[in-house]
């Protein structure tokens, strides 16, 4: 029996998990762009992709799931059109369910990001996940999970714990992690992990530098 269809939503998040996460399943051609989504609000902005001026929200297809994503901020105004449009893709592909991703901000960085999930019905399990046992949620997933609500979709949203202070490589790769388990894919996010350490240990660096430098005695005056 073939899988059924998933529909993954990848909108900016904390620490940019949600995007990175898209962007490398598709630098690794994992998902291939076969398409986008015009929306009206959003006519002001476009995205160049091998010298075409196309639309900023993709439509990213891999083998039994679709990743719909954008790597510009979803204005307010734009939330009620495009969540239309992306639950009738999910009609149209006789999806199993959507599956939302986002992050999860904590106060620290951490060695390992875990993944949580929460969803509109009773999901038991998720492999390499926990449940959430309290918290909120705003932004376009919560709008999305309140139109899933009404209209009986099953919907899942990954939160990946992220310290939201640089675009969080190692979030990213932990939500592949649980992706691979929903939709059937092997992915090496090494490279996206190693990637992250290095730049996370450029700006300790640069910082560290910073406060040691000796200050100017004139401007030492100036907040004394």
């Amino acid at each position: 029996m073939a899988e059924k269809n998933q529909i993954i939503t990848a909108f900016q998040t904390a620490g940019y998990t949600s995007i990175l996460a898209a962007r490398f399943l598709e630098e690794k051609g994992i998902v291939k762009d076969t398409g986008g989504i015009d929306i009206e609000e959003l006519a002001q902005f476009a995205v160049v992709k091998d010298g075409n001026l196309l639309s900023p929200i993709r439509i990213l297809d891999g083998k039994n799931f679709t990743v719909i994503t954008s790597q510009i901020p979803l204005p307010l105004k734009a939330v009620n059109e495009l969540s239309d449009k992306i639950m009738q893709i999910y009609k149209d592909k006789k999806a199993e369910r959507i599956v939302a991703l986002d992050g999860l901000a904590v106060d620290e960085a951490k060695d390992k990001s875990d993944v949580y999930f929460a969803s509109t019905y009773n999901e038991k399990e998720i492999k390499n996940c926990k449940r959430l046992p309290e918290g909120a949620m705003m932004g376009f997933n919560s709008y999305l999970a309140h139109k899933a609500r009404k209209m009986k979709i099953p919907f899942i949203v990954l939160m990946a714990e992220t310290h939201a202070e640089i675009p969080d490589g190692m979030a990213a790769a932990a939500l592949i992690s649980v992706l691979e388990g929903i939709v059937n894919i092997q992915v090496d996010t090494s490279e996206l992990i190693s990637e992250y350490k290095k730049t996370l240990s450029q700006i300790n660096n640069l910082i560290k530098r910073v406060s040691q430098a000796p200050k100017d005695k004139e401007e030492q005056n100036m907040y004394v």
